[in-house]
């Protein structure tokens, strides 16, 4: 257990790192140039490991579905929706906001068929928590940056 969980964590050091170098790249190339940029740079480098370490197995594979492609679609969106929202937000408050969105979509993709549970609810707040604390943060944090009234000007 205690390698999965590193790796999950590794896996969101991994993701906001990578969430703020789209993002500059992203403010030099527009967010659909940065997400070209890393799937092709992506692409190239899964390619160069397929081919020295798993070149045997991809011959004994089938095809892949039709619905693993959208695994594709849905990665293009996500590094351009990232590269656009990290340099107005920042890549703390977009981590954030990201990171409480997949919760919430977590919790409802775990739910899928099965009943509404009370562990569901708790799952349910606590992502929801997340989603409304980095909207604080990012509220508290907006104001704290203006700058403050002077002698006889209304607050």
């Amino acid at each position: 257990m205690a390698l999965w969980i590193g790796l999950a964590l590794l896996n969101g050091v991994l993701i906001a790192t990578s969430r703020a170098i789209n993002g500059r790249l992203g403010e030099k190339a527009g967010p659909l140039g940065a997400a070209l940029w890393s799937h092709a740079v992506g692409f190239v480098f899964l390619s160069l490991v397929v081919a020295v370490l798993f070149r045997d197995e991809l011959e004994r594979r089938p095809e892949a579905p039709p619905a693993a492609w959208l695994g594709g679609v849905l990665g293009v969106a996500f590094v351009a929706l990232n590269s656009h929202a990290v340099p107005r937000l920042g890549a703390g408050r977009t981590t954030g906001f990201v990171v409480g969105a997949q919760m919430l979509a977590s919790v409802g993709l775990d739910s899928l068929g099965r009943p509404f549970s009370p562990a569901t609810a708790v799952a349910c707040g606590g992502a929801a928590l997340i989603v409304a604390g980095v909207w604080m943060a990012s509220t508290l944090r907006a104001q704290s940056r203006k700058p403050a009234p002077t002698a006889g000007e209304p607050p």
